[in-house]
């Protein structure tokens, strides 16, 4: 007995002492013996019996090695020893030291026959002997460390040797430590034990195998209890997991007190080593303040004692060139169990926020400066007073004439107009009163008693909060669009009623027009000829191209095939600030001559005269021009043309005298001109219509440019 309990006694003192290799020497009656040694892995105990040439334990110790250590105790009739050779004395852990002091003693006691591992209960470790008997494990030996884990003492455990295993978890942890003894496996290992009363513990495991005794087997355990270590590596597992995926950057550097050297990066999580790069790609990550300083120095210096400082500040990060604002926490924190403080730094991207906040200014600013007006009210119904005006655009105090302190507060119903119908407020307060969408025109009523009209958009916007949501409301004036469609309203009454076809086309295509609008009197006739004059291009085609054409109505006229009927266009082309043609206006009569008997030009004239305006406005120079109307004058009215001495520079005028069969041009090309036009024969009221146009084109074509 005395033989097992030292060899794993010996066992013991080699794993604390972290020993190479640990040799048990005895010394009797003067002369150095060596009774027992163990390797350092504990594969096997080798028992060595001879004399050696050393007197002493002293010297055989140097002999194997000069500062080998050696842990003398006493035994009867002689000294005993622990080397371990391989180890410097002075390099010894005190700790280990004291240790091997005890298991001196206890192996000084088996040698002796003495109480068995009474050192044992001055250790914190747990030292254990599990025996295997009918292939049940038991405990053969506990001391005060191992059974104050289990909530016990040794004395009960021993009187109840097989009661820890009764927990199916702790029966087959002792058949896989039994296990790794058998195959020389030392190294610890950390497991889940389970106390007498249910609860569980962590423990670290170095199992040693003892000898069999009485075809026995048995283990040696020697554990510590782990579970506060356990529990802090897993909540920093899980702290770290939390951190890992946070937005927020975070890193914790390490400063050593003492000594003046770079903080140490310990942790930085996923978010950090983002933003942060390393110098040249080695050593750890970087970042720069907005101005130029290295990030960590310059917060260091600013925490040079324990506490925080909370910023919003800016940080290049990458390869410097984004510049990055942020939310900084830093603090510096004062280790209690070193010469060391920790820094802990949390970054948080301002961007998003930042973006938002410029929107929301932006979208204010917009609002601020609408045309329409935006209004928003508490989910107050009608029934009880309400809604109430929360808040109201500029837009919306000009229009209603009152300040924003006149109405902040005040019911919305103040602003409707009883001039509503009942069927308008009946709507609009149904809508409200059930949360509905209200889409509108109504007239709300100024401060100043006016009426005016209104379409708007109140939406419900529902939250969380007490109230419920709130209305918005989105709104314009539309009191001119009102009066306007009165306007149009009596205006189609009057074209309807006037003889005149009247007709509004707007463009489809290229040369293709669709009627948009057309009167009475156009719909009964139901011929469009200015369609016709634009497929044929001529002028009709010049005019919906060229805004120039459009400064003044062209009139010309249509024959029928029959040459029975004339009808005599009004053309105007409208169009819009960007110079494109918006809609073409057409108003046609049918003409007669009531003191001519011939009213009706005939058509051969018709086609003359429209023929000779297309060539005077395509003529290329002043002079084809002239030549043109020389041409026309005499084919279409038998009328010639006189030039005169003119004096009056830059100056176009048309004197047109019916009366006296003549008119007079006066005309600026390179220099001004004058000439005299006069007829033969008594032209009709037609006639003279379409020999007006006939000049009045020609001087378009020669106006003095302003």
């Amino acid at each position: 007995m005395g033989d097992d309990n030292s060899n794993a006694a010996l066992r013991l003192a080699a794993s604390l002492a972290d020993a190479e290799r640990a040799l048990l020497l005895v010394e009797r009656f003067g002369a150095a013996r060596i009774a027992a040694a163990i390797d350092p892995e504990g594969d096997r105990l080798v028992r060595h019996v001879g004399l050696t040439t050393a007197a002493t334990l002293e010297a055989f110790a140097q002999s194997i090695d000069r500062d080998c250590p050696c842990i003398t105790f006493a035994i009867e009739g002689g000294r005993g020893g622990i080397l371990l050779p391989g180890i410097d004395d002075a390099a010894l852990p005190e700790r280990a030291r004291v240790q091997l002091h005890l298991l001196a003693a206890a192996i000084a006691e088996s040698i002796d026959e003495r109480a068995t591992f009474a050192y044992a209960d001055y250790l914190s470790e747990g030292v254990t002997i599990y025996r295997f008997p009918e292939n049940e494990p038991e405990i053969e030996f506990i001391n005060r460390s191992a059974a104050l884990r289990i909530d016990s003492t040794p004395e009960q455990v021993l009187l109840h040797p097989r009661a820890l295993f009764s927990n199916e978890g702790n029966r087959a942890l002792a058949f896989d430590l039994l296990a790794l003894a058998e195959k020389g496996a030392h190294a610890p290992i950390q497991r889940e034990v389970r106390t007498l009363a249910g609860a569980s513990y962590w423990v670290q495991l170095q199992p040693f195998p003892l000898p069999v005794h009485n075809g026995v087997s048995r283990v040696l355990l020697i554990s510590s209890d782990i579970t506060l270590v356990r529990a802090g590596e897993e909540r920093e597992s899980v702290l770290t997991s939390c951190i890992d995926v946070a937005a927020d950057a975070v890193a914790i550097y390490r400063i050593d007190r003492a000594n003046a050297q770079r903080p140490l990066l310990i942790y930085g999580n996923d978010a950090y080593r983002a933003l942060a790069k390393p110098h040249a790609g080695v050593g750890d990550p970087s970042l720069q303040t907005e101005r130029g300083e290295e990030f960590v120095d310059y917060y260091l210096a600013l925490l040079s004692e324990p506490g925080s400082v909370q910023c919003e500040t800016s940080v290049f990060v990458g390869s410097g060139s984004r510049k990055l604002p942020v939310e900084l926490h830093a603090r510096r924190l004062r280790s209690t169990i070193g010469e060391h403080d920790f820094v802990v730094f949390s970054l948080r991207d301002l961007s998003a926020r930042l973006a938002g906040e410029r929107e929301r200014r932006m979208l204010s600013h917009a609002i601020d400066e609408s045309l329409d007006f935006f209004a928003i009210g508490d989910f107050v119904p009608p029934s009880r007073g309400g809604s109430h005006i929360l808040y109201m655009n500029p837009a919306f105090a000009h229009l209603v004439g009152y300040t924003a302190e006149e109405l902040l507060g005040r019911s919305s119903g103040l602003l409707i107009s009883p001039n509503n119908t009942q069927q308008v407020l009946n709507t609009l307060t149904e809508s409200i009163e059930q949360r509905k969408l209200v889409s509108l025109e109504l007239m709300m009523r100024a401060k100043d008693g006016r009426d005016i009209w209104c379409e708007f958009v109140a939406q419900p916007i529902f939250d969380d909060s007490e109230e419920g949501g709130y209305w918005l409301t989105v709104g314009r004036e539309i009191t001119l669009r009102k009066q306007a469609m009165g306007q149009i309203a009596l205006l189609t009454w009057v074209l309807d009623e006037i003889d005149a076809r009247v007709t509004i086309y707007e463009p489809a295509q290229e040369h293709h027009f669709i009627v948009s609008y057309e009167n009475a009197a156009s719909a009964e006739h139901g011929r469009y000829h200015f369609l016709d004059l634009v497929r044929g291009e001529g002028i009709v085609g010049k005019l919906v191209r060229d805004r120039a054409f459009a400064e003044s109505p062209l009139r010309t006229m249509v024959a029928d095939a029959d040459g029975k009927r004339v009808t005599e266009i009004e053309i105007r082309a409208l169009f819009d600030g960007a110079g494109r043609l918006a809609a073409v206006i057409t108003m046609e009569r049918d003409i007669a001559s009531a003191s001519h008997s011939n009213g009706f030009p005939s058509s051969v004239r018709l086609a003359l005269v429209t023929a000779g305006i297309q060539n005077i406005i395509h003529a290329p120079t002043p002079d084809a021009r002239l030549r043109a109307l020389l041409l026309t004058l005499r084919e279409g009215f038998d009328a010639s043309l006189s030039p005169e001495t003119a004096t009056d520079h830059g100056t176009t005028r048309l004197d047109f005298e019916p009366q006296h069969r003549r008119a007079t041009l006066q005309y600026y090309t390179d220099r001004p001109n004058r000439a005299r036009v006069t007829w033969k024969s008594l032209l009709g009221e037609s006639e003279l219509t379409t020999l007006r146009l006939v000049l009045e084109t020609f001087l378009g074509t020669v106006q003095v440019p302003r």
